[in-house]
């Protein structure tokens, strides 16, 4: 529930800069005047969430109708009017953007506009440390980087039966910029993904892979994509092999892989995708294909903080004779865009197919788990 920029432009001249500065504490009274639904509130809660925490600008009154946000800030400084309206036109829901600055007699001087064409002089071409996200990761992929602990219970395994898996890492933005009428991004990557068997007495650590690599992003409208150049090595755990006397496999591999996804409704994702590892030890067949399909619940629950989800990983690899992989993957994300960036998602899913485990990336596996996945 927001003051809209036409009311707090008239308000600020018959007050000047001080009454502007008021606007936000008449907020209910406003929005209870012009009937603000309360989907466009969230959006609006949203919204300047998004501009003071990830951009931090302090917005002086913003309004959210029918898929446009008009959005009035005390000052952009260093960051250009685009860059605002570029981050707000990836929430689902808000279409367009205009964004105005407050001047000096507290009047809100027209800044720019999501429709509008780049201004070069406002808009520097490189920009360190980009905080919009332009490839959002992929929720039901085994591989992502990111935060997450599951416990996996192995059907029908000759081996391993209750296992815990812990994973660490994320993909950060270093440079970014506009080009044409969308932006690009370049950064790093990383991340453990390592498995536990919770059967063995000392909780055996069974497999660990290390994933790090470069990444190159761009998104324009709804349509983002990333290639990644990346390495991963693959190591058996000291007591699971002291134990088991398994074979030991010096598995590593260079590659690169490349996604394309569309958000083709608010609430649905695809992608579509394949790689190419060009150096291994042992020598593996070099392809693979991934596709996917994510849904996020448009409606938000108990005061907005949980939204259901749901997604779909689909992977082939040549090496493994072009045999499906599968992770199902459905929950919940709990979410307060107001106060901080995190969103946490619990998560039950189902895998079946060939290990994502490198030291067993031979062997067929299935397997129901739960877990949950962090992301800042």
């Amino acid at each position: 529930m927001y003051l809209r920029v036409s009311e707090a432009d008239s308000l600020s001249r018959m007050n000047g800069p001080g009454f502007a500065r008021l606007a936000p504490a008449l907020v209910l009274l406003v929005a209870a005047a012009v009937g603000a639904s309360p989907e466009d509130e969230r959006l609006a809660g949203y919204a300047t969430a998004v501009i003071e925490r990830d951009l931090g600008l302090q917005v002086v009154s913003i309004d959210v109708r029918d898929g446009v946000a008009r959005v009035v800030v005390e000052a952009l400084g260093d960051q250009p009017a685009e860059r605002v309206a570029a981050a707000l036109t990836q929430i689902e829901g808000i279409e367009r953007v205009e964004v105005s600055e407050q001047s000096g007699d507290g009047l809100a001087n027209p800044a720019a506009s999501a429709e509008e064409e780049p201004q070069e002089d406002h808009e520097p071409d490189v920009e360190p440390f980009p905080r919009v996200e332009l490839f959002a990761p992929l929720i039901a992929d085994p591989r992502q980087p990111r935060f997450a602990v599951s416990y996996q219970r192995y059907i029908d395994d000759e081996e391993l039966g209750n296992v815990a898996s812990a994973n660490f890492g994320e993909t950060f933005a270093l440079l970014g910029g506009p080009v044409g009428d969308g932006r690009w991004e370049f950064g790093i990557l990383g991340g453990v993904f390592s498995i536990f068997d919770m059967d063995a007495e000392s909780f055996d650590l069974v497999n660990a892979d290390y994933l790090g690599g470069l990444t190159a992003s761009g998104r324009r409208g709804w349509l983002s994509g990333q290639v990644r150049l990346y390495h991963q090595s693959s190591h058996l755990g000291d007591e699971f092999l002291l134990r088991t006397r398994t074979n030991r496999i010096n598995l590593s591999y260079e590659g690169v892989d490349l996604l394309a996804s569309a958000d083709v409704q608010p609430w649905l994702r695809i992608y579509l995708g394949g790689g190419a590892i060009f150096h291994s030890e042992p020598s593996l067949d070099p392809f693979s294909i991934q596709a996917g399909a994510e849904i996020q619940s448009p409606a938000t629950y108990l005061d907005d903080v949980v939204r259901p989800i749901a997604a779909l990983d689909y992977q082939s690899a040549q090496e493994r004779h072009w045999h499906e992989n599968l992770n199902i993957a459905a929950g919940i994300q709990l979410e307060n865009p107001a106060i901080s960036g995190l969103r946490l998602q619990l998560l039950l899913n189902f895998f079946t197919g060939s290990s994502p485990n490198g030291q067993f990336y031979e062997r067929h596996i299935r397997y129901a788990g739960i877990g949950a996945n962090l992301y800042f």
